[in-house]
């Protein structure tokens, strides 16, 4: 394959953000992230999916997350 041909890996931010688990809608609606998103506690940047892998499994070890009152999540930003 021609250098000029090649794909580059997929570059960009990713980040991982702890946020707090908020109980459902009682009128039924579920969690609406939109009109009335979780409370972030952190955020963590990485550069590579792996590594943002890696971080939010050694964060979702903590008791907290294992009790149901915080959630990680993996959120990739773009380029």
């Amino acid at each position: 394959m021609f250098w000029w041909r090649r794909r580059k890996a997929a570059a960009g931010k990713w980040i991982v953000v702890v946020s707090r688990v908020r109980p459902l809608d009682p009128n039924g609606g579920g969690r609406d992230e939109l009109r009335w998103p979780e409370q972030r506690d952190a955020e963590h940047a990485a550069d590579s999916r792996d590594a943002a892998d890696t971080l939010a499994g050694r964060l979702s070890a903590g008791s907290t997350v294992q009790q149901g009152q915080h959630r990680v999540k993996v959120l990739f930003t773009g380029h």
